[in-house]
Formats: structure tokens, sequence, C-alpha cells
């Protein structure tokens, strides 16, 4: 049992151990029921010399050494940042007093490698370009192991190879001897017995020694944790889905205006998506914005976007390439579709090829311009909200409002009810009674009596009563035959859902309109 525990262990020393995904910077192998007991470690070492370290016994450098150390000789004293040409990946902290002996990694590779130290979880961490968390290091008290990869750019970066260090003494019974010392390609190790220091065992085997991990040279490349090369996916430019010609988005190879590629498509060539691609980002507005021309990955990236279009989002091919990262163009992938018969909207022409102002098209881009300016004028003036502003906790509503994205019930419910929110649930009664005494409890009420002492023309009542009659009788609760007559009184076409809220979106945006020769 014994001689397999220590074949079994020099096995994975020859053969495993370097070439692992998470791979080893220190690791307790003591067993519980002290047969066993033995650990490992590493240090980053010198390219010149290896020859002689990698034929000398045992660990260049002990666990705990190599810290920052004044040196004295004689009356000369010096400062040295390390006290070793071995540069360890992990330092021992070893505290006097109350204080718990720990572990610290390397600083400079913590700060090449920029990663984030996720305390509560145990590891450290970055995010790639896309937003995705890429674990790096994981630790704990028995053991901190790293990604393959990214030590691999440090050592790179450093030119400086790696050593894993290993050293475990099995405990037994048995009367064998083992004595050897092997050299072979990067490893080296050496075993001996002797009598056991454990109670309970009459001899022990060790097996200590080192594996040299060679650096990769100096390249951008070899030094970079990820990937340099960009991957770019192929797009819809000419034909339909079925009948279609496409081209990569790289912009190194598309024709600019300068004569750059000129047998290829221009980097402005039109590319074409079905509105839905923009659920995605609607559904999650911790992490992204979506604005009048412009999707926002929140501290990652920003791509220019046609959304002016009622059936389809325009993108041109090369900023496709130059603003997404490569997960995220598979995802628009998915919603590509031809080009025939498609082009983009008045707005975003006038605004990115004629670099005018233009104002946008689409109802819900018209309504949120609307209703923001219309919200600081009026505070500006009278010193407080017809509309009371969003928490935090409900600000979604607003950043998220958009026209449907398919005809679908699940989507009109959930957008009927952010603009409920933002405007009915949101009218400023206290404000209103301040400038109009009244005790009328009802705030639609209220407010359409206080439109009409503006001599507002527009039926406030109706379309606000009709639009919380949706929300009450077919967002909130069950629907039933109150449902059918308040969405025929909105006019609202149960197949056509798309055009019913861009109707909804219209009104609010033309009662807005109305209020603002208030201000006038």
């Amino acid at each position: 049992m014994s001689k397999n525990k220590i074949s079994d262990f020099v096995t994975y020393c020859e053969n495993e151990l370097g070439k692992e995904t998470w791979i080893p910077l220190f690791r307790n192998l003591d067993s519980d029921d002290k047969t066993v007991d033995g650990s490992q470690y590493s240090c980053l070492s010198p390219i010149v010399g290896r020859e002689v370290y990698m034929d000398s016994y045992g660990w260049d450098l002990s666990y705990g050494s190599g810290c920052p150390s004044i040196i004295t000789c004689g009356d000369d004293v010096s400062y040295e940042e390390h006290t070793s040409e071995f540069l360890p990946l992990v330092y021992v902290r070893d505290f006097i007093g109350r204080n718990e002996k720990c572990n610290e990694l390397l600083q400079e590779l913590v700060l090449y490698l920029r990663l984030y130290n996720d305390a509560k979880n145990s590891k450290y961490v970055i995010d790639d370009d896309n937003g995705k968390e890429i674990e790096v290091i994981r630790y704990s008290k028995k053991e901190i192991v790293i990604r393959a990869s990214f030590l691999k750019a440090f050592m790179a970066a450093k030119q400086m190879n790696l050593l894993l260090f290993f050293e475990s003494t099995f405990h037994f019974n048995e009367n064998f001897d083992n004595e050897e010392i092997i050299k072979k390609g990067s490893i080296r190790y050496d075993k001996y017995s002797n009598d056991s220091y454990v109670k309970g065992y009459k001899n022990f085997t060790r097996v200590v020694g080192k594996k040299l991990i060679e650096c990769l040279g100096l390249t951008e490349q070899n030094a970079s944790p990820v990937s340099l090369e960009e991957d770019y996916e192929e797009f819809i430019i000419e034909g339909d889905e079925h009948d279609s010609k496409s081209h990569s988005c790289d912009p190194s190879i598309l024709a600019d205006y300068f004569g750059g590629n000129p047998d290829s498509p221009h980097y402005l060539t039109q590319v074409f998506f079905s509105k839905d691609v923009l659920q995605r980002y609607f559904n999650a507005s911790t992490e992204y914005e979506v604005s009048d021309s412009m999707i926002y990955k929140i501290g990652y990236w920003q791509l220019r976007i046609d959304n002016n279009s009622k059936d389809h989002v325009c993108v041109f091919l090369g900023d496709l390439g130059k603003d997404l990262p490569h997960s995220e163009q598979k995802y628009w992938k998915c919603f590509n579709i031809g080009v025939e018969d498609k082009k983009m909207s008045k707005t975003y022409f006038e605004r990115s090829m004629l670099g005018q102002w233009s104002n946008p098209e689409s109802p819900d881009l018209i309504f949120k311009g609307v209703f923001e300016r219309f919200q600081n004028e009026w505070f500006k003036k009278f010193g407080w909200y017809l509309f009371l502003p969003l928490t935090d906790s409900d600000k979604h509503c607003f950043n998220t409002l958009h026209c449907l994205t398919k005809s679908e019930q699940s989507e009109f419910d959930s957008q009927v009810l952010s603009l409920v929110k933002i405007t009915i649930d949101s009218i400023n009664v206290k404000g209103i009674k301040a400038v109009m005494p009244s005790d009328e409890k009802k705030s639609m009420k209220l407010f359409s009596a206080f439109i009409k002492t503006k001599e507002i023309d527009f039926d406030a009542a109706r379309f606000l009563g009709g639009l919380q009659g949706v929300r009450s009788s077919g967002v909130a609760h069950r629907r039933g035959k109150t449902y059918e007559k308040t969405i025929n009184r909105l006019e609202i076409d149960d197949n056509d859902l798309i055009t019913a809220f861009d109707k909804i979106l219209d009104q609010m945006t033309e009662l807005i309109d109305s209020l603002t020769k208030i201000l006038e």
C-alpha cells in the first residue's frame, strides 16, 4: 500500500505537475491519518544557471524565504528587495504575537495581471472585454492555485522560468529501502528512507524534488494572458436570409474613404437585424443602457445603432467589428436579417452620414426626449415636478421603456406597467394641491382638473383613464369583459400590439406637448 502511494505521487510529479489547467503555487499535502506529510511550493527562477540549480538537491527557495531584508556585512549595510535570486510567488507572513501566520501572493503578479481580490469567495478574478468574469487564482489555507495561461504570461513578461517544488514523506511499518536520485529532462527528485518520527510507524520514505517549466519568449502575444488575436463574424451585406452574401466585420479589411481595401465592402456597409436583438439589453438594465442611437455595456463597450426604424435595427459593418467583442458579435449574428428592401432611418442617415442634428422618429425615443425636457423645464420654472422623479429602484422603468420588439402580450404588459409608473403613478398630488387646493383624492381626476384650469385642449381623463384601465383590468389582474371594453376604448388591436403601444406612446407624447403650453 505504501509503495503504491509513493509510486502514485512520483507519477503525478513526473507526468502531470505543471501541465494542469490550475498550477499549484502552494499546497499542504498532510494527510489526516498522519501517514503522509509534505507540501508543494513554487518560485520563479533565472533562465541563466538552470543547469546548476536543476542539478542540486532539494528546494532552492524554502517556504517562508525570499522576503525583503536588511543585509549587514561588517560595517556595510544594504537593503535587498529579494534576498534570493529565486522570486517567491507566495510569501509567508509570520507575525509575532496573536496574529496567525498567512500566505500572500506576490503583488507584482497581481498588479501585472490586473486581478481583483474577491475575498468573500477566496479568489482573484478579472473581467474579459465583454464583462464575463474569469477566475484566475483560487486560495485557501491549504492551497493556492493559478490558471496556467495567466501564470505563463507573467513568466514570459518577467523572462523567468518556473520551479515547482514538491516534498512528501510516507510513513509505514514495512521494511524496505527507497534510496535513489532521479534526473530526467526537466525534473529532479531524491528518494530516501529512515526511521519514522511519527508515533505508530517504523519507517518513512521521503520524495523531495523540483520540476522546471520554461518561460516562453518575450512577445506581446506570449506576455498577454488573453489572446490578442481578434475573431470576427460574418454578416449579411446583400440579398435576404435565404439567398445572401456575407462578409467579415473585421475593420482592417474593409474599404474606407482613404483608399484602403478598395475591392472590399465599405466600413459603412449597412447590416440589418430583427428588432428583438435589443431585448437582451432591455432585460438587463443594470448592465446595459439603450438610448437614442446607442447601446452601452456599462464599463465595457458601446455600439452605435439605428433604432429609429419600426421593424429593424441597422448597424454599420465596421462598427460591429470595431466596437463589439467577438462573443457579442455571435449574439447579434443570431438576429441578422437580409438587406433586401430595407434602409436606415432618416434620422440615422442625417446624423451619421450628413453630420446633422436630427430628431428621433421612433415613438419611444420621441416620448422619452419630450418627457425629460418637460420635466426639467417645469422644475426650472416652478420649483417642483409635475411628475415625481422615479426612485433609484424604479429608474429602470424609464431606461428600458421601448417600442415592442414583437407583438407579444407579455412585452406589451410590461411596457404598459412601466409607462403608467412613469406618468400616472408619478402624478405629484402634493405639488398640484399646493397651487390648486382641492379635496379630490384620486390623482387622475385632480390632474385632469388642474390642466383644465390651464385651458389645455387634451382629454386627459379619457386617455389616462383608459391607460390605467388597461393596467388594472388586463396587466395587474385577470382579464375579463372590463379589459375588452378598455382596449376597445383605446382602439387597441390584440393582433397588432406593436402598433397599439406605438399609438399609446404617441398619445402620451401629445399630452406632454400640450402641457408645455403652461410653461409658455
